[in-house]
């Protein structure tokens, strides 16, 4: 798990705002219901934040199986306390194609 400063969650947020390029981000209960069967979690007084991170991909690896090298959507589970803010990991949710 890393471990992020105040810097790193305005990055974030705006990144998630923002969202990525070229796929519709899912509607709120689609979100909620894949955090539900995650095998990702927050402890006991933290609050979830689900983000999507663009990450890159080797050509023909899954999940999206590119015939080249490209890049994937891939929602994670961070964990947000007063003080606190850090990634619990990806949630196993995906959204192949275009993103940056």
């Amino acid at each position: 798990m890393r471990r992020m400063t105040g810097m790193g969650i305005s990055f974030l947020a705006t990144g998630f705002m923002l969202g990525c390029g070229g796929v519709e981000a899912p509607r709120a209960e689609e979100v909620a219901f894949e955090q539900e069967q995650s095998l990702v979690a927050c402890p006991s007084g933290y609050t979830s934040v689900p983000l999507w991170e663009c990450e890159p991909l080797a050509a023909h690896a899954p999940p999206c199986r590119y015939g080249g090298p490209g890049y994937y959507n891939v929602l994670h589970l961070y964990c947000q306390s007063g003080t606190d803010f850090y990634d619990a990991g990806p949630t196993g949710t995906y959204a192949c194609g275009d993103c940056f």
